[in-house]
């Protein structure tokens, strides 16, 4: 791929081009700041581009907003800090940005040290050539367990990628603290961002968010968020589980492999599941698989999604019944869901 670089720091922006280059990747282009990465975009359109958050003139954030005006293009932001700048880098993956990773620590070896880099690269390129194999996963076997009885417990399942944290941030801090469902969510985001996205959307007036934990389950009036170094499954008796497999997926967790898992072994009964924007196809199988089984299912429109490209591939597929914009989709919930029953 030709990628560009923009960095103020020239040392960092040098430990970018030596990873890229060794990962075998051409330097199109480097800018100092977001607006001399906007005037270079507009003569020069790489494949893609490595956007600081940081910077003179014009930050990270709003440059991806000017680019992706112009025409979109998979923009990957690098920072050197989780803490610091999660707040502009959610708003730059808002304005359309892919992903986040963080800066690579030079140690001497750029494809040992950039590995998690060209790792997210090598799947960005998989997704650009149509080989994003997110419709047609296998769901990976898990140890048998024995099914949950006694609840039926209604379950909300969100799967999102580039626009889906100003997404989901519209729908949950929308739903009240006494929402009588639990909810899923997988979201494409790199492992080390896990953490701050599930506090980020966690807000004292509205639902609890957390991270799934291995063997934690679903609980009414709570959210829980993927991580993303494993794909999360649902197991029969209603627990939650990580797998490595499958590893040939470049979206790691995979909605599709956690929807199919909840259409195989979810016995709580019927429950909901939405695509929100995001590029490629994941989440298109998973959503058709439910909605066979007899889930409500629904994907975000075009006119409101940053990239319509998953919810577009689910609602082809003929995985998605309703089409919504993002601001109707708090009413959707709240009509389509019934409460917890014993049996």
């Amino acid at each position: 791929m030709r990628i560009a670089i923009v960095n103020d720091l020239r040392i960092a922006t040098e430990a970018l081009k030596r990873v890229i280059e060794a990962g075998g990747h051409q330097l199109a282009w480097t800018a100092v700041d977001g607006v001399e990465s906007v005037d270079k975009y507009r003569n020069d359109k790489p494949d893609l581009i490595l956007m600081d958050l940081v910077m003179p003139n014009m930050d990270g954030a709003e440059a991806t907003r000017q680019i992706n005006q112009i025409k979109q293009v998979p923009i990957l932001v690098v920072t050197s800090s989780v803490a610091a700048n999660f707040n502009l880098a959610t708003k730059a993956m808002g304005f359309g940005a892919i992903d986040v990773v963080l800066l690579p620590e030079m140690r001497g070896n750029p494809i040992k040290d950039g590995a998690t880099l060209l790792g997210r690269l090598k799947n960005i390129e998989e997704i650009g050539k149509g080989r994003d194999r997110g419709s047609s996963v296998i769901v990976p076997k898990l140890e048998t367990t024995v099914a949950s009885k006694g609840i039926k417990l209604p379950l909300i399942v969100i799967g999102c990628s580039t626009g889906g944290p100003a997404a989901l941030e519209k729908i949950i801090t929308s739903l009240p603290k006494d929402f009588p469902a639990a909810i899923m969510v997988i979201q494409h985001i790199g492992s080390e961002f896990c953490e701050s996205f599930a506090r980020w959307l966690n807000r004292p007036e509205g639902l609890p968010v957390s991270l799934a934990k291995e063997g934690s389950r679903p609980v009414i009036g709570q959210v829980l968020v993927s991580m993303s170094h494993s794909h999360l499954v649902m197991r029969r008796d209603g627990t939650l589980a990580y797998s490595v497999e499958p590893k040939d997926n470049p979206f790691v967790p995979s909605i599709d492999v956690f929807m199919e898992s909840c259409a195989l072994n979810w016995t709580g009964g019927k429950g909901i599941a939405g695509i929100l924007t995001g590029i490629g196809r994941d989440g298109a199988k998973g959503l058709l698989a439910l909605k066979k089984v007899g889930w409500v299912t629904f994907a975000q429109d075009a006119a409101t999604s940053v990239v319509f490209g998953m919810p577009k591939v689910a609602a082809e597929l003929g995985g998605a019944q309703t089409i919504l914009p993002i601001g109707d989709v708090e009413k959707f919930l709240k009509n389509n869901v019934t409460g917890a029953v014993k049996l």
